[in-house]
């Protein structure tokens, strides 16, 4: 086989190696950043419980306020009746005594629907601190983990990129230009086998004429489908 076709073959499995490193560190740093995401949304949630128990504790504080004032009222109002000199009077202020009391109870449903669903939230507060608490944990020790990770892959990384680099200077330097183009533009792989006709990187067929060229082993050409490049493979070495 074409001694410049092996090179090749070597830097493309250099490539495909980095090109795990980083696929794996990739996905380390993505599940931390899923996690990050999802603390940060249950913490959006436990600032709206929050403010809706404190909503309603406002707002009960403003019920007893009213309820206070309007039992004043009343008792104002029933003291009056007793030096009233017409029913006119009389009925104007046992209306008003009437409507305060309504006013009373409609305020202290209120009040009793308001603590009820402070309740409710405060379990559902409390349930969200403590997943809350547990998740950061848990994405503490994720992010150590994947530290450690991908410092042991940079390290490998390093180590492999030395030898791309002597295996990339070793190559003609058009054929280097061509197949880092072809790998920038095929998601890190520019080179690919042929056998019986097929393209390994498409699974497309390319021509016969073409196929027997590439059989001799001498030479490269472009896939006419995925335009990787492309070289001559037996079946025997694909197995």
């Amino acid at each position: 086989m074409n001694e410049d076709i092996n090179k090749l073959i070597d830097l493309q499995a250099i490539d495909l190696q980095i090109k795990k490193f980083d696929e794996e560190m990739s996905a380390g740093n993505t599940e931390v950043q899923t996690r990050t995401e999802t603390i940060e949304k249950r913490k959006e949630a436990i600032v709206v419980f929050q403010e809706k128990i404190d909503a309603g504790e406002q707002r009960r504080r403003e019920i007893e306020a009213a309820v206070e004032d309007s039992e004043i009222r009343i008792k104002d109002r029933q003291t009056k009746l007793m030096n009233v000199q017409t029913n006119r009077e009389y009925q104007s202020l046992i209306k008003e005594i009437e409507d305060s009391k309504n006013m009373v109870k409609n305020l202290e449903e209120e009040a009793v629907h308001i603590m009820e669903q402070a309740e409710s939230l405060g379990q559902k507060l409390t349930e969200e601190n403590n997943v809350c608490q547990a998740e950061e944990e848990l994405l503490a020790e994720k992010m150590q983990e994947v530290g450690k990770l991908e410092s042991g892959l940079q390290k490998k990384k390093k180590k492999i990129e030395n030898q791309r680099k002597k295996k990339a200077k070793a190559l003609p330097e058009n054929l280097l230009r061509k197949y880092e183009k072809i790998l920038l533009h095929r998601n890190g792989l520019a080179l690919v086998g042929i056998t019986n006709g097929v393209c390994h990187g498409c699974f497309m067929s390319i021509p016969p004429q073409q196929y027997n060229e590439l059989m001799k082993g001498e030479s490269l050409a472009n896939c006419p489908t995925c335009s990787r490049l492309i070289y001559y493979l037996p079946e025997a070495e694909t197995e």
